[in-house]
């Protein structure tokens, strides 16, 4: 059976098929989030692994914080997805899914993810044997918290997730912080922390961590779009 991941809160697309281990992924820029690019990585998974689209067991979603618009892109898709082939969709949270990346050091572990305005989303990890915990609740955070927190903070950090979108160098600079990758959200990200979770909610009962208001309203005739469920 294959297993599908999706990402599309921030700057980056992302698609990836699975069994048992990763057989393709799509990472795409974009300047907004794109129903088009979504729906065609997901076609060219299916096509280049030749895997047919009726053993698809379960898809692994990326349910922000992030970007409002590409956020809802993927939970459309998604929710379309797991309805017409009947399989159930895992949340999983972004700031949670860096954190688990970047869990083999031993540092405390500080994730980041933009959230426009020129602020935020925020949350801190401590590694732990197989994974990661959560020292602190996600939190909006502005570029002048974020340097005082950081700065007054005399543990040794690893800044991961979209630390390239700050301009303060002084932030970037910090003696006890080590920028670190990942720089961003990927569905290869998501299904590594997916796979771990147990309970999730039903298809139509996802809720998307915005942590923010809107920018702008988006339009229901931007989600038109085809993708190909059968073979």
């Amino acid at each position: 059976m294959y297993k599908l991941a999706i990402s599309t809160s921030g700057e980056y697309v992302s698609a990836a098929i699975f069994e048992e281990k990763l057989l393709a992924s799509f990472v795409s820029k974009t300047n907004r989030g794109s129903t088009g690019i979504l729906l065609n990585q997901i076609n060219e998974l299916f096509d280049k692994t030749k895997a047919n689209r009726k053993d698809l067991s379960t898809l692994y979603l990326d349910v922000g914080p992030g970007y409002y618009t590409g956020l809802r892109i993927g939970l459309s898709v998604s929710q379309g997805l797991g309805a017409v082939l009947g399989i159930p969709i895992i949340p999983v949270n972004g700031l949670d899914a860096l954190a688990f990346a970047a869990h083999t050091s031993h540092r405390k572990i500080c994730s980041l993810i933009d959230i426009k305005r020129s602020e935020f989303a925020y949350c801190e990890y401590m590694p732990v044997p197989g994974g990661v915990t959560r020292e602190s609740d996600p939190q909006v955070i502005s570029v002048e918290s974020l340097e005082i927190k950081l700065s007054d903070d005399a543990d040794k950090k690893l800044l991961v997730g979209n630390w390239d979108l700050i301009e303060n160098k002084k932030i970037l600079t910090d003696s006890n912080t080590k920028l670190a990758e990942p720089r961003f959200v990927t569905a290869e990200n998501i299904y590594n922390v997916g796979e771990k979770i147990k309970d999730y909610p039903n298809f139509n009962e996802i809720n998307l961590e915005y942590m923010r208001e809107p920018d702008v309203t988006l339009s229901k005739d931007s989600l038109s779009g085809d993708v190909k469920l059968y073979d």
